[in-house]
């Protein structure tokens, strides 16, 4: 007991810090650990959640996509500057989602790149903490599908579901690709009935009626106008997901695609 007082000295514990060069003046106070503790602690947990939400993402082809600002090349469009104002205009909104919650609409003609400043955009808020989850409604619809024969994806699509709900930021990719081609009368046809469902409980819980306004931020990206998803959907649906706002509305239309497939 003797030798554990005089190694607790604080006289030696002084000359020891000294011999080691620390200044035992700025060591942090318990309150200080204590803290930074919990902010690991936290910082653990943020990330679990994160890596939960990517992992219930639903990929086209099961395949992985990222992209962030630096890899966005105006020099691939023809009409540079629109390319700029695009990115720009991106970029403002990934800033503005920090600090707040709402919509955004990516609309445009196949391969002009909504997809890759929607995942850009998510990237800048992954680095911010927010959880992001990606789906690809084509996919979806697949798996909605599946789940007749396949008992294990009923229980995937409710997992699903769930995630979808309550993720930070949820990207809705190609939505109204699902809704196929137009019928022979050139109207778009109903979405199936399972993913209008699944979709309807999904837009209800981002939205914060109470207050009128989301909960949780969507990002859209599609190919049709939002009178064509209105004959594919609920017009409530559409109306919950796709932002009205202009400053929250990136549209591609002097975009032309650049896919080289």
């Amino acid at each position: 007991m003797k030798q554990i007082k005089e190694l607790f000295d604080p006289a030696k514990v002084q000359a020891i810090a000294e011999s080691k060069g620390i200044d035992v003046s700025k060591l942090p106070t318990k309150e200080e650990l204590d803290q930074a503790t919990l902010e690991r602690a936290k910082q653990s947990v943020n990330v679990n959640h994160q890596r939960y939400y990517r992992n219930m993402s639903v990929w086209s082809g099961n395949v992985q996509l990222q992209f962030t600002f630096d890899d966005w090349d105006v020099r691939k469009q023809a009409n540079v500057q629109a390319a700029k104002s695009l990115g720009n205009k991106a970029f403002v909104i990934a800033n503005q989602l920090k600090a707040s919650k709402f919509n955004v609409l990516l609309a445009g003609l196949y391969g002009v790149g909504k997809t890759s400043l929607a995942l850009a955009i998510a990237d800048q808020l992954h680095q911010a903490g927010q959880t992001i989850m990606f789906v690809s409604t084509a996919e979806l619809l697949r798996l909605v599908n599946d789940k007749y024969e396949a008992p294990d994806v009923r229980g995937r699509l409710i997992e699903i579901t769930k995630a979808m709900k309550s993720v930070d930021v949820l990207i809705l990719d190609d939505f109204g690709t699902e809704g196929g081609k137009k019928s022979e009368k050139g109207y778009y046809l109903a979405v199936h009935r399972d993913l209008q469902t699944m979709m309807y409980q999904v837009a209800n819980a981002r939205c914060d009626f109470q207050n009128n306004e989301v909960k949780h931020s969507t990002i859209v990206t599609t190919n049709n106008s939002r009178g064509q998803l209105e004959s594919m959907y609920d017009k409530k649906i559409v109306d919950r997901l796709l932002s009205k706002v202009p400053e929250h509305q990136l549209l591609f239309d002097e975009m032309k695609g650049v896919r080289n497939v």
